[in-house]
């Protein structure tokens, strides 16, 4: 009898995880709806430097790696109704966050997969940092020049970060010689289409890691993602060597097997 009621007990235990682990998911009509009628708050899961170039209005900045320091910042009431987003579809920022949430006792937890792209296209209030610029700033010059590794490469305006827009408009086309582009997004994201070139080295936000160790040493190596926010945290992760020998390009890329659209980031 007692083995019995053990087993009913972990049966009980594992239907309830695995429950705490169902993500509800919702498109865009229903976050409209509980944005216009002011029924939830929304969670930004991506990095703060995204979340500054622009999100929804009103939303809080919640990134998973600030989760423990942040979480005063939610509400009381368990019952509240929120919602996670990133950066769209292939963003997993927005599940992880949301499980967090779950595991903290939050009971309406609503993840809204179109996340910032498709609200920024349905042309939906947004809110960014102010800035004392009015109008869209051209960048013509390249940054501070760099040379190491036999070759030469130019810098960002963050540490660690290649200039953008200059690398935009290489990296599709001849990378410098020695240059490494690594793609550290998941392996079946990468199969799916990737920069020619690249190689695939997954960064592992969990446990803050990349394995770097087959790639060569004689070279320079770039991380990219599909936003640049990921490639800025792995890179940045690897303190002895960023801004030495590996860098980031902060950028959006959208790839369809070797057909791959990238757009650069503006600056801060």
């Amino acid at each position: 009898m007692k083995a019995l009621v053990f087993k009913l007990l972990a049966l009980f235990i594992l239907v309830s995880v695995a429950q705490s682990q169902e993500l509800k998911v919702i498109k865009f009509s229903e976050a409209k709806k509980l944005f216009e009628n002011k029924e939830a708050l929304f969670l930004d899961a991506r990095g703060e430097k995204l979340y500054k170039r622009g999100t929804i209005l009103g939303s809080l900045n919640l990134p998973v790696n600030r989760f423990q320091k942040s979480i005063a910042f939610l509400p009381n009431d368990k019952d509240a109704n929120l919602v996670s987003f990133c950066n769209g579809i292939k963003c997993e920022k927005s599940d992880e966050l949301a499980i967090l949430l779950q595991k903290a006792g939050y009971t309406n937890v609503l993840v809204y997969k179109g996340g910032y792209p498709e609200w920024k296209e349905k042309s939906m209030p947004l809110m960014a940092l102010k800035t004392e610029i009015t109008e869209p700033k051209v960048k013509e010059s390249k940054g501070q020049k760099y040379q190491a590794k036999g070759t030469t490469i130019y810098l960002g305006e963050d540490k660690g970060m290649v200039d953008q827009f200059w690398f935009e408009k290489v990296v599709l086309n001849e990378l410098p010689k020695n240059v490494q582009l690594v793609d550290i997004r998941k392996a079946k994201d990468f199969k799916e289409g990737h920069i020619k070139g690249a190689i695939n080295a997954t960064w592992d936000s969990k446990t803050e890691t990349i394995n770097l160790s087959k790639i060569s040493d004689d070279k320079l190596i770039v991380l990219y993602c599909n936003t640049g926010m990921q490639s800025a945290e792995a890179a940045l992760s690897l303190k002895d060597r960023v801004g030495k020998d590996v860098f980031y390009f902060d950028a959006n890329v959208a790839c369809e097997k070797n057909n791959c659209k990238v757009e650069a980031n503006e600056n801060l």
